[in-house]
């Protein structure tokens, strides 16, 4: 698939009834074209785009340092009978999301090579289809920690769709590592547990649950310790060079909240074409990781709403197989 980066690069001209793309070309050869153009859309008529109007994709090669630059050459790259035109004002064609996902589920009905669309902001965008299939509609899975409940990445995910920023043609199934009940549950075995976080207050008023913090504060006393830590690997290795710096006499075994590592566990659901998750090693940025063949984003413990529509987006980019120019 392939897809222009902006709709700036995409200039819309009305090349009369009937017109022909190599004719359009060869008129277009000498004239002034704005520097981001790379793309020819060629109409029959002015005015807003048409469900079903009869258009064309040119890719046209421009020579120059100028804000206007000369056309110097181009070439068709679909023909109208090729090309599903589509105006659907409830797309934004700022989303890539939006604007593959509509489009392939057009083309996959009209075998069409290239969709050209518009959305509410009356841009006009394509997607060239080419031979990649989609699943529609494509599923994610969010995997992530609780609490808070819902957990960071459904809240995210409420606002998203509040926003109108995801397709409706993406669907979105939460696994959430319940830290509670794995407290709840190591509880219930008898031995003292450990938390990487004091969430000691809210679930249980005796001490036979600890935190890092009580442990700096020495009210584990200085006997022998055998706990069940309730983390990550980050807080396991926390854990291994505190013991091994203040001399404790602390074993423990590790029952592991990661949402990455129950990511891992869950990748091969065939129904299932890409993942995010938290992780708290993550400060900023995003990790693009490849499980089974599935891109799986990895973002920051406290992400934001920008973070997660471009993990979104990146996966549907992934999974298109699309080039963006």
């Amino acid at each position: 698939m392939l897809i222009p980066k902006h709709c700036a690069e995409v200039a819309v001209i009305n090349a009369g009834e009937g017109f022909s793309p190599e004719e359009t070309i060869e008129e277009l050869v000498g004239k002034p074209m704005f520097y981001l153009t790379k793309y020819v859309i060629l109409r029959e008529r002015e005015g807003k785009l048409r469900d079903g109007e009869r258009a064309s994709i040119v890719k046209v090669r421009t020579e120059g340092r100028n804000l206007l630059r000369m056309v110097a050459g181009g070439e068709v790259l679909a023909y109208a009978e090729k090309c599903r035109t589509l105006n659907d004002s409830t797309i934004d064609e700022s989303m890539l999301n939006q604007v593959v996902l509509r489009a392939a589920s057009a083309g996959s009905n009209d075998e069409a090579e290239a969709v050209i669309l518009s959305g509410r902001n009356e841009n006009i965008t394509f997607v060239f289809l080419g031979d990649q299939d989609l699943t529609l509609p494509l599923k994610i899975l969010l995997v992530d920690a609780t609490p808070p409940r819902p957990s960071r990445l459904e809240t995210l995910t409420r606002a998203a769709r509040a926003s109108r920023l995801i397709s409706k043609h993406i669907e979105i199934e939460s696994l959430n590592v319940d830290t509670t009940e794995m407290i709840m549950e190591a509880l219930r075995g008898g031995r003292p547990i450990l938390t990487a976080c004091a969430t000691e207050e809210f679930l249980n008023p005796n001490r036979s649950i600890m935190s890092f913090k009580t442990i700096v504060r020495g009210e584990g006393g200085n006997k022998p310790l055998s706990v069940d830590l309730i983390g990550c690997s980050l807080s396991q290795a926390v854990l291994l060079e505190f013991r091994k710096s203040t001399g404790l006499d602390l074993e423990f075994s590790l029952k592991d909240i990661c949402p990455l590592h129950a990511a891992r566990e869950v990748a091969s659901r065939a129904d299932v074409q890409g993942l995010i998750v938290r992780c708290c090693k993550m400060i900023d940025g995003i990790l693009t990781l490849n499980i089974g063949n599935k891109p799986l984003m990895v973002l920051p413990w406290a992400p934001s709403l920008g973070d997660f529509m471009k993990a979104i987006n990146d996966i549907v980019r992934l999974v298109a197989g699309l080039e963006v120019e």
